[in-house]
């Protein structure tokens, strides 16, 4: 964090004057008069001259106050070695001090020893404790990178001294500006804090822009996500919905990572899956509150919390039908739980390609409702959309100033002009109430599957809603299924330097790249099955690999093993068993490794071997990794096992092969480190069963086309 922001700037010299100055009787006059004199200089910003009638007032006595303003005067003059005389000289006077050793924390900093300012920022708070500026100021220093280039500094020094250093970089080098010291190396100690009680909502809904407003929303089967950090053992969560209960379930415990001192402390975390099929539409008030047998007393914001959401109807499944978050209707009349007839639906097994896009786009909305000029400076982009959508209806909802070079285009099949001028008043482009209200039963009749935004940098986004396209595109404003943020800077001018059409452009480029990422299969001639031969693999049969590792551990699927053993058994085909380390060797029959139908490989090879045996792989099995989108690039037929932590259809592989994964209502967690928050034990993957993917690969191999 850099400590440019950071900087507290003292209270004026006066507050000091005030807080040390310790006032002489009224006929102490000259004591007055020399400063007052220091005062006006001071307030007329002559700060030498300030300092200078300071120590002249000190000439009559000693004052510690005093005198500290005069270390704030050649600290305001940039005289820094003479306000560090003064400053210290100050503390030397009472060292039990805290406001000395405050103002030394703020000084130390400001002249950039950051070490220093910590060790008097930290001292404030040992003789004044609960002190919140010295506190903060500590804080925000353990974290800056400011700190962390200081720190490198001295180990390099200390290096550099044992001789443990190369001569190629100096100390100089490390001064600078150019260096980033976020980008330093943090022990996990220098990242531990002192975590409060609270409770953190990680997903009530999404933002979405309804017919019932704008805001957080929920539809159809959602789940409810969060957790409480709390040092008192939590049980349940209860959840209210306009004043009644509507939901309750047992918290489950996650440990609180980065906890400084506070042993006791974790996360009580919930994962809601809750029905909202029958709920009225509109604005409905929440409640969640944590219940426990050993909680004290309730407090907002610690153990319950209140929040209002949107509830709509569920989204229609023909837009969203690559979402696993899209839950098809659960049997009400059923004994089992809204949990377990989720938990019981087969996994989905998805045909990956290059489109991003999963449904047809028939109608067009596109808006360029400004001037002659904006229109011109489109036609790039336009031309791209129709050569996209060669058979699609695209509307034009542009200005009357665009009307007639638009009908010469051949682009557009029909034109609404849109009545959005330029208002001299406020400055922008204005539309009453009423004329939004005919625009949207206007266009109600085209039930535009897609609507594009194309100014770069106006307001018409506005009237995007208005469109209710279940796909929206442009730059700017909130946020749309497709958001884009270009711009280029000329230092020179501080102005854009990139033509206007190709910004513009973009947009085009980006619908087309939706429907074709452009991703190909691109393999090697440089390689020959004759590499795997040493591994135990011969040049001319088939195999299979399965690769069980990933970066992010909590998402392995953990059945591969037997799925290696009914490949070979069944299907009678070679596996490559490739794993991390040699733990899953001991779990996979020792007959199949030992006639060498299992070649079990752990532990890294060249990558030109690697390569080969992804390659030549008639079939790849693996997790969301690297080496499964290396396999696709190199032809293989993939199938490939997806938590819902993340959408499919963004990583799975996209030239060919099949995509797994589950439909769970709180698709979309994003869980990376902390998988522990996931309060429902990782059904999205651990749910995923063998037949499911053995039933993927023998369509693979039965089928390589």
């Amino acid at each position: 964090m850099p400590l440019k922001n950071l900087i507290r700037i003292p209270p004026p010299r006066r507050v000091f004057r005030k807080i040390f100055n310790k006032k002489s009787n009224s006929n102490n006059q000259e004591w007055d008069r020399r400063l007052a004199a220091a005062d006006a200089a001071r307030d007329m910003g002559r700060f030498s001259e300030a300092a200078k009638l300071y120590l002249h007032a000190l000439e009559i006595r000693e004052d510690q106050g005093i005198r500290i303003q005069v270390g704030h005067m050649y600290k305001e003059a940039r005289d820094f070695p003479s306000a560090s005389r003064h400053y210290l000289s100050a503390y030397k006077m009472n060292p039990a001090d805290p406001e000395i050793s405050c103002q030394l924390g703020h000084f130390y900093k400001t002249i950039g020893r950051y070490e220093d300012a910590l060790h008097f920022y930290r001292s404030a708070v040992t003789l004044k404790p609960g002190w919140k500026i010295p506190a903060e100021e500590a804080e925000n220093l353990e974290k800056s990178s400011e700190l962390l280039i200081e720190r490198s500094k001295k180990a390099f020094l200390e290096a550099s001294k044992d001789g443990r250093l190369s001569s190629d970089i100096e100390l100089e080098d490390f001064t600078s500006p150019l260096l980033d010291g976020t980008l330093i190396p943090r022990s996990y100690e220098d990242l531990c804090i002192n975590h409060q009680e609270v409770i953190v909502p990680t997903r009530h809904g999404t933002p979405q822009h309804t017919e019932w407003g704008q805001g957080l929303t929920v539809r159809g089967i959602a789940a409810l996500r969060g957790y409480f950090v709390s040092s008192v053992l939590l049980e349940r969560i209860d959840i209210f919905m306009d004043g009644k209960l509507f939901h309750s379930e047992p918290l489950t415990i996650a440990a609180q990572p980065r906890e400084k001192s506070n042993h006791k402390i974790r996360k009580y975390c919930y994962n809601a899956w809750v029905d909202f099929t029958d709920v009225k539409s509109g604005w409905h008030d929440f409640t969640f509150r944590a219940q426990s047998s050993d909680l004290e007393e309730e407090v907002e914001n610690k153990t319950w919390y209140r929040q209002r959401l949107i509830v709509a109807p569920p989204f229609p499944e023909y837009y969203y039908q690559n979402s696993d978050a899209i839950i098809a209707p659960i049997d009400k009349g059923s004994s089992l739980s809204i949990v377990d007839q989720i938990n019981a639906r087969p996994s989905v097994l998805h045909c990956c390609t290059t489109r991003s896009i999963p449904f047809d786009i028939k109608t067009i909305a596109v808006l360029r409702p400004d001037q002659l000029g904006d229109l011109v400076a489109s036609i790039p982009s336009l031309r791209k959309i129709r050569t996209t959508f060669p058979d699609a209806k695209i509307v034009g909802l542009l200005g009357r100033a665009n009307e007639a070079l638009a009908r010469t285009l051949g682009i557009f099949d029909d034109i609404v002009i849109v009545e959005f001028p330029d208002d001299p008043v406020s400055h922008q482009r204005v539309m009453p109430l009423e004329e939004q209200v005919r625009l949207k039963k206007k266009l109600a009749q085209y039930k535009f599957d897609l609507a594009v935004d194309l100014p770069v940098s106006a307001n018409s986004y506005k009237l995007l809603p208005l469109l209710q396209a279940p796909l929206t595109v442009g730059f700017g404003g909130p946020r749309k299924s497709m958001d884009l943020n270009f711009s280029s800077y000329d230092p020179s001018t501080g102005c854009d330097f990139i033509k206007h059409s190709a910004r513009t452009a973009i947009i085009g480029e980006a619908i087309s790249l939706a429907m074709d990422s452009g991703a190909r299969v691109e393999k090697r001639d440089d390689i020959t099955r004759d590499t795997l031969v040493p591994y135990g693999v011969p040049a001319t049969e088939p195999y299979i690999v399965i690769h069980s590792g990933a970066r992010i551990k909590f998402t392995h699927w953990p059945h591969y093993v037997e799925l290696a053993e009914r490949i070979v058994r069944e299907m009678n085909v070679r596996v490559v068993y490739m794993a991390e380390n040699a733990e899953q060797k001991a779990r996979l029959p020792e007959d199949l490794l030992n006639n060498g139908m299992i070649v079990y490989i752990t532990g890294q090879m060249p990558f030109d071997h690697f390569d080969t045996f992804l390659s030549f792989a008639s079939v790849f099995v693996g997790n969301d990794s690297g080496p499964k989108h290396l396999a696709s690039l190199r032809g293989a037929q993939v199938v490939s096992l997806h938590s819902s932590r993340i959408g499919w259809e963004e990583w799975g592989q996209e030239r060919g092969g099949i995509a797994i994964s589950r439909r769970v209502p709180c698709a979309g967690c994003s869980l990376h480190h902390n998988y522990d928050e996931c309060a429902k034990d990782v059904a999205c993957i651990k749910l995923i069963n063998i037949d499911e993917v053995y039933g993927a690969v023998q369509e693979l191999f039965s089928n390589p086309s």
